[in-house]
């Protein structure tokens, strides 16, 4: 009879294990398919950060443009405006107020950078982040960076009808940022002038690396 019960309790558990495993394929390939059917993303948003001890820090509002591979016009308005420009080779940060501009090269590693899940090559997202599925009416997905160098602890993205809602990004210091997206628009004709960045006259540009 223990044998019996051993036997029965040890199938069980490659059925959960299974079960498990099938689970986790299902998600990250409903995932990989949502994010690679967005060629071209514009929206709306609303960024909150929240400190360590879950209060708001900062309330911020803009809008996006987004087109694969690597080209994204990130546009905050209030409380103080800034611009962020990528065209797949380098990323701009121009703040207006300060009339100063930075310029890098624009990484491409999903890690460091998981505005790429939307604008950059995801085929490998899997080989970045551990893929579960949680809720029961938009379709979250928690992202767990595989590597400890990543600058974020867990991402969550949410759908609804196939269009993202929100990012949310929790870091190593227990910080959390939700970016809410409003009136998105999927796969619409995008202009690459929106990635292209021109110098506005004295303005400070430093350079790195």
């Amino acid at each position: 009879m223990k044998w019996l019960l051993i036997g029965i309790f040890f199938l069980y558990s490659l059925a959960v294990s299974a079960a498990e495993h099938n689970n986790s394929l299902n998600c990250k390939k409903n995932l990989q398919h949502l994010l690679s059917s967005i060629n071209t993303m514009r929206a709306d948003f609303e960024q909150i950060s929240y400190t360590e001890k879950n209060n708001i820090h900062q309330k911020k509002q803009g809008y996006l443009i987004g087109k694969r591979p690597g080209n994204i016009l990130w546009v905050t308005k209030s409380p103080l405006e800034q611009h962020i420009i990528a065209d797949n080779k380098n990323i701009w940060i121009y703040d207006p107020d300060l009339e100063q501009a930075t310029v890098s090269k624009f990484s491409q590693d999903l890690i460091r950078n998981p505005a790429l899940l939307f604008i950059g090559n995801i085929e490998n997202a899997e080989l970045s982040y551990d893929i579960s599925c949680i809720g029961t009416g938009p379709i979250d997905f928690v992202l767990t960076p595989i590597n400890t160098n990543s600058l974020y602890e867990k991402i969550e993205l949410s759908f609804e009808n196939k269009v993202p809602l929100s990012i949310k990004l929790w870091d190593s210091l227990g910080y959390r940022s939700e970016i809410y997206l409003i009136k998105t628009q999927l796969n619409k004709v995008v202009e690459n002038k929106n990635f292209q960045f021109d110098l506005p006259e004295g303005v400070d540009i430093i350079r790195h690396k």
